[in-house]
């Protein structure tokens, strides 16, 4: 299976898609500690629970 299609993942150009924004803003997202990402060789993933956490703005931490 290529990673590429790998199930329970997404692209950063889905994710862009999803929340209307550009790929660039992604990753910028990520890079910045934002948005949480894998790193899958050279491919960069992102599970659908952590795109809903960014999206709504919720980072996890108990501490607020």
């Amino acid at each position: 299976m290529s990673v590429t299609t790998l199930p329970g993942f997404l692209t950063v150009p889905q994710v862009a898609a999803d929340a209307q924004v550009s790929e660039w803003m992604v990753r910028k997202e990520i890079k910045e500690g934002n948005l949480r990402a894998r790193r899958l060789g050279r491919c960069v993933r992102i599970t659908p629970a952590d795109e809903a956490r960014w999206m709504s703005g919720t980072d996890g931490d108990a501490a607020s």
